[in-house]
């Protein structure tokens, strides 16, 4: 009998003490369980500048033209230039080998082909008393002295050229196109003085490409 009581009294206490064993490993379970379902916080990626910018096309004969521009009057004078130099953005198709362009006090950029010398270009040949009008009446001077006008929305406006034949001559019926002929336009540029020389004696076409191709430098 005292056998059997024994017994009986180890049992509960054999319960009591494995209970809260398996309820502290099941809760010890799941917040292992939980913890390693959490994602892993991924490392800052490096920030990646944006790429630069590409380098602007150099200007065409812009050297050659700054170089005869400081030797000219203007340059010369360390004031604001009344005849700043040009460049051009493309030749139009053209492949001329650039030079120094002889203008008495102003500057000049020509343009050799293998066949043909001076065969485009383009100048500053000085401030005249007829430049220091107003825009437009230099307007109303460049189409009354030239057959044909061209707008040069590209430049600083207002600024126009008048354009021809050298001479101020319109194209001939039988040569519309002036293919050979030398084609000259006086430009007028906004914010400068002087009238501009561009020329070419390739064609009508070429003359026009280059107007429409002219820049200012600073």
């Amino acid at each position: 009998m005292q056998r059997a009581l024994a017994l009986i009294m180890l049992i509960p206490l054999g319960g009591c003490h494995d209970g809260p064993a398996r309820q502290q490993d099941g809760a010890t379970v799941t917040r292992m369980t939980a913890a390693s379902a959490v994602p892993p916080v991924p490392a800052p990626q490096p920030v990646q500048a944006p790429p630069a910018p590409a380098p602007a096309p150099e200007l065409v004969g812009a050297d050659v033209a700054r170089a005869q521009w400081a030797r000219s009057d203007d340059g010369k004078s360390g004031k604001t230039p009344r005849c700043a130099p040009l460049a051009l953005a493309s030749a139009a198709g053209a492949d001329g080998v650039p030079r120094a362009a002889d203008f008495s006090g102003g500057w000049g950029v020509a343009f050799d082909l293998p066949n043909l010398r001076s065969a485009y270009g383009f100048a500053g040949p000085g401030v005249l008393p007829d430049d220091e009008t107003p825009p437009e009446a230099q307007r109303t001077r460049l189409a009354r002295q030239w057959p044909y006008m061209q707008e040069l929305d590209q430049l600083p406006a207002p600024s126009f050229a008048g354009y021809g034949l050298s001479g101020a001559e319109p194209y001939p019926e039988d040569n519309p196109e002036g293919h050979g002929l030398q084609s000259i336009a006086y430009v007028h540029v906004g914010g400068q003085t002087c009238t501009y020389n561009v020329w070419s004696r390739i064609s009508r076409a070429h003359l026009q490409a280059l107007l429409g191709n002219l820049r200012l430098l600073d």
